[in-house]
């Protein structure tokens, strides 16, 4: 009867540890081709910044087993590798580099793994993160993903309350396979450069309404700088056709700690209004800057903020900044079809280590992107992209005129 007893119980605990841990689980393997080409217009020390590769990216994501409190793992598997590249040409992000001889990587690949617990609506992650939020982002944009390493919470057990937390001390880039200390970006020599031990953001978002969301967060980087984000996004339906979406933030920046970096002092204010009627899309943003230097993030990524740029970031001193942008669904012609341009110009830059105080910059932009609707090759994606950028700065500056071209194919497989 005892051994009856114990093995019914084994069978059960199985059943019950496969329904949540397993059997909630999922794993999708995604590969991706990319050609990239920033070809310089000005005299630099290399042509362009140019390569093609191919990476691999395998994310197995468990369930959680019962219990008052759960628990789970993840794992992100990635590989890279050289299709066409040489050192002749800059780096792009998406393959590592020999610091001495700018000779490209045959290969490279790495895991990460998070462990998680759960409980209720709130949710502790520890190892390899991928933040997203309007003050810290793993960056997506490349051949393979940036992650960061640390501990992070996400709490929605608050009625209309998204709760995120998080303590990161490294980093691993996107062209990396190992992690470091996290630097700030010293793009056109705007900070000193310099590491922090670690940082921390704790904000969130709160629904007031179907139609208000507030949204809240503060970044420190130890003894670099700290960064005060608030914002407020307001969805409008006009008719069926017709919605518009708007929002405003404001970031606070300042230097914190030793200062490491030097002097961090910018106020940015950032709207973003989107209309959309039918398949159409209108776009227009606009940073304002205030305050005696740049605007600051993080060495190796891309920011939160909601006008994207590809060679430009359009994030100097006292700019003024304006970003217009249109999209085009082709469902109803093409299904999976889309289309975007976009035009974001910049001026008022004060640089008088790049010339001036006064100097300007322009993009525009262009993407066509396919999705297979159907058949054997159905959710291969398709995606090209064509941006000419432009400024007035001197040769010494870091971001120059170029016209860059991104070629992506990707598709993804689901296994479960």
């Amino acid at each position: 009867m005892y051994k009856i007893w114990i093995t019914s119980s084994m069978l059960l605990s199985t059943q019950v540890f496969a329904g949540h841990f397993i059997d909630n689980s999922s794993v999708e393997l995604t590969t991706r081709n990319f050609y990239f080409d920033r070809d310089y217009q000005e005299q630099s020390a290399y042509p362009a910044a140019k390569d093609w590769s191919q990476g691999l990216i395998l994310k197995a994501n468990s369930g959680y087993t019962e219990g008052k409190v759960g628990f789970g793992l993840d794992i992100l598997a990635t590989a890279g590798f050289k299709l066409d590249a040489d050192a002749k040409h800059a780096g792009t992000g998406n393959l590592p580099r020999d610091t001495r001889t700018n000779e490209p990587a045959s290969s490279y690949g790495e895991i990460g793994v998070t462990a998680k617990a759960k409980m209720s609506q709130t949710e502790v992650k520890v190892g390899t993160l991928m933040p997203m939020n309007p003050v810290l982002v793993a960056s997506p944009a490349r051949l393979l993903p940036q992650t960061y390493r640390g501990v992070s919470l996400q709490s929605k057990d608050i009625q209309n309350l998204d709760l995120q937390a998080a303590y990161i001390d490294q980093v691993n880039h996107r062209d990396s396979t190992n992690y470091e200390k996290i630097k700030i970006s010293g793009v056109n020599g705007r900070f000193k450069a310099a590491e922090t031990d670690g940082l921390y953001y704790l904000g969130g978002h709160y629904d007031l309404n179907k139609a208000f969301k507030l949204t809240s967060f503060y970044l420190d980087v130890a003894d670099l700088y700290n960064q005060t984000m608030a914002g407020i996004q307001h969805k409008y339906a006009i008719n069926q056709h017709a919605h518009l979406t708007s929002q405003l933030r404001y970031y606070r920046s300042r230097d914190e700690g030793q200062a490491k970096a030097g002097l961090v002092d910018n106020d940015l204010l950032h709207a973003h209004f989107e209309l959309k009627h039918d398949q159409h899309k209108f776009i227009f943003g606009t940073f304002q800057h205030q305050g005696e230097t740049a605007f600051p993030y993080l060495s190796g990524g891309e920011t939160g903020l909601l006008i994207d740029t590809w060679p430009g970031e359009f994030l100097n001193p006292k700019e003024k900044v304006y970003s217009f942008r249109y999209e085009y669904d082709f469902k109803n012609i093409i299904p999976g079809l889309r289309f975007m341009t976009r035009y974001t110009t910049g001026h008022n830059i004060y640089a008088p280590s790049l010339g001036g105080t006064d100097l300007k910059e322009d993009e525009l932009d262009f993407d066509l992107g396919y999705t297979v609707q159907s058949g054997l090759l159905k959710n291969l994606g398709l995606r090209a992209r064509y941006a000419i950028y432009d400024n007035n700065m001197l040769p010494s500056a870091n971001i120059k005129p170029v016209n860059e071209a991104r070629i992506n194919i990707d598709y993804t497989w689901k296994f479960k």
